[in-house]
């Protein structure tokens, strides 16, 4: 069995080598087998019986090196045809603006029906906004969303591009582009509740960015602590429910762009945190999970069971 797995180990580790490492390490071995050593080797009484093997070593370690190198290639022509199949919806980098109207009296929004649009202006799955369609969008398409929409406010906003993001997930600008009036958190959560902990966490990436507001969108709820938090404090909460009641205080047009940009194509696939693309569901021993195409390069995973909550990379 542990020979099994080490063959085994073998093969992924060929595929995952690039294959022009293995063509370098076959040409350099064949020249130091074939070139090198036998006139180290004959010039030594001890070794001089060895050297008539070296030429057949040297061929050895060319045609070994020459099967990684087409197992190299394989595998990466694989990784490239699976990324292209999964990949996911471009990134917009247009600046964006947000400017948030509301004060600290309506940080907690209450429980509001959504507005019903008109399903016939409407070519998406999700013809009405309503908040399980919004705790289906995965985590990245919810950032776009959010800042879509402070788009349409008509303001600039700067979504942050995959990778470590600093805490930050939309910088909102007005007037000034070089420096933001307000940063957004955005959690794509569907079942646990947001807590303080998280808003301490914001609020020091305000003092460290020096900006004076911040806004904390999720589709769940607050714990009471951090409701109390943000009331005394320049962040604004956005819960589901609140989320919705902004975006139904849009105009009807302004409604249908949004619900038409946030449902567009694979909205549910969780995109790789670190790569940018769309993940691909695998298995393991501890049940399926979502992981990066470009494993094992790069070792980012989800959870199965929810959109976004914590991340390891």
């Amino acid at each position: 069995m542990a020979k099994r797995r080490k063959q085994k180990g073998l093969i992924h580790a060929a595929f995952a080598l690039p294959w022009w490492v293995s063509v370098v390490f076959g040409c350099a071995g064949f020249f130091i087998f074939n070139w090198i050593l036998p006139s180290f080797f004959v010039r030594n009484q001890f070794l001089f019986p060895l050297a008539p093997y070296l030429h057949s070593v040297a061929l050895g370690v060319l045609v070994f090196f020459g099967i990684l190198a087409t197992l190299g290639f394989i595998g990466a022509k694989l990784r490239v045809d699976k990324s292209e199949s999964t990949s996911r919806l471009t990134t917009p980098n247009t600046p964006r603006k947000h400017q948030d109207s509301s004060n600290s009296s309506d940080q907690v929004r209450p429980i509001v029906q959504p507005h019903i649009t008109d399903s016939n202006q409407i070519s998406n799955p999700v013809r009405a906004w309503n908040l399980a369609g919004l705790r289906a969008l995965e985590w990245k398409r919810f950032e776009l969303l959010t800042a879509k929409y402070y788009e349409l406010l008509g303001f600039k906003s700067e979504t942050i591009r995959c990778g470590a993001d600093g805490g930050i997930d939309v910088k909102l600008f007005k007037g000034d582009l070089t420096q933001p009036i307000a940063i957004v958190q955005c959690k794509a959560w569907n079942t646990p509740s947001v807590g303080v902990k998280e808003l301490r966490e914001l609020l020091g990436v305000m003092t460290h960015a020096k900006v004076k507001r911040g806004i904390f969108i999720t589709t769940a709820t607050y714990t009471k602590d951090a409701i109390a938090f943000g009331a005394t404090n320049p962040i604004q909460l956005l819960d589901g429910n609140s989320f919705l009641e902004k975006i139904t205080a849009l105009s009807e047009q302004q409604q249908i762009e949004l619900l038409q940009f946030a449902f567009e194509g694979d909205y549910s696939t969780p995109t790789c945190a670190s790569c940018g693309i769309k993940m691909v569901r695998r298995d393991s021993k501890r049940g399926a999970f979502w992981g990066c195409v470009n494993y094992p390069r790069c070792r980012s995973k989800f959870p199965l069971s929810h959109q976004d909550r914590t991340v390891t990379i």
